[in-house]
């Protein structure tokens, strides 16, 4: 053990530990009147536990945080999924004093794309509802309308996009940007839509936010064919809408919980951690309520977030 860890406490679900596990999973650490100070995510706590007090020899942050720890709690997970989902939505409920967090923000807008009359795609600014259903494709998170028409005033030029077949510029015939060599010419008949449409797609794909592409909420079974001591088996990971709703021990806790209604709020960064995990074939993934296994559209699709 490092001389730096002999006077920190270990628990783990309320039980003292001699040493500390090489389980994956979730670990806090308490400071003075157990005031949380950080919370991290591992798939071998003890080895990165370690790394943290090794870095915290060096003068620094890490120096002044490693040196006001006097209590390291463990949560143990089925595997590393798990332990990104529950990092995650941990910072954010618990804002532990020296992790860094986006802040939740009760006011965002989104893009959401329709097909004009002669068959162009456009974009237009809708209220992204934190707790609302995940219906249809949506394209980036903006803190307001302006941000949004500068990002598609930057598309624009940097893929030659027509601004007026995007509708953000009226008129008919060949637009200004194309006379002046800035616009491929969608508006003088130069391109199909399309085409057109296939370049924004491209542009706008980067911050696409998927519609959920299941009928229902999901248990996404995360399996460990070899567990260490005290470490779970299998876990499984409620998710509605990319909302996660918390992980459990077996599908009926997590299909109780799913009854009692329970608030779903898209996450940002829980969505990314969930998308990566689906196209990479990394959990099953059953129907929350009838268990059934069900099929997976997003296997090995799109680049990984």
């Amino acid at each position: 053990m490092l001389p730096e860890l002999e006077n920190v406490r270990f628990t783990a679900a309320g039980e003292t530990l001699d040493v500390l596990p090489s389980y994956s999973g979730v670990y806090r650490f308490f400071g003075a009147d157990e005031a949380l100070l950080y919370i991290g995510k591992s798939i071998d706590i003890k080895s990165r536990i370690n790394a943290h007090y090794q870095e915290g020899r060096k003068v620094g942050r890490h120096q002044r945080i490693m040196g006001q720890v006097t209590h390291i709690d463990c949560s143990p997970t089925a595997g590393e999924v798990g332990a990104l989902l529950a990092e995650n939505a941990a910072i954010k409920a618990e804002t532990p004093l020296y992790n860094r967090r986006q802040r939740r923000v009760k006011k965002l807008w989104t893009l959401h794309l329709k097909h004009s009359e002669q068959g162009f795609l456009q974009p237009s600014a809708a209220d992204f509802l934190l707790e609302s259903d995940r219906a249809v494709d949506s394209y980036g998170l903006y803190q307001n309308k302006r941000h949004i028409e500068s990002t598609l005033q930057r598309h624009a030029r940097d893929h030659g996009l027509c601004l007026r077949c995007m509708g953000m510029d009226r008129g008919r015939g060949p637009c200004f940007q194309y006379q002046l060599g800035r616009c491929d010419g969608a508006c003088a008949g130069a391109e199909s839509a399309e085409e057109h449409n296939a370049r924004l797609l491209s542009a706008l794909d980067r911050d696409r936010i998927a519609a959920w592409p299941f009928p229902g909420a999901l248990a996404l079974l995360e399996r460990n064919v070899s567990p260490l001591p005290q470490q779970p088996k299998a876990q499984y990971h409620l998710v509605h809408h990319w909302a996660y709703l918390g992980t459990f021990a077996t599908r009926s806790e997590a299909t109780r919980e799913l009854k009692k209604g329970c608030q779903r709020l898209f996450d940002r960064d829980g969505y990314h951690l969930l998308l990566s995990a689906l196209r990479k074939g990394r959990l099953e993934i059953l129907d929350a309520k009838s268990g059934q296994t069900v099929d997976n559209p997003l296997l090995g699709s799109g680049r990984d977030s």
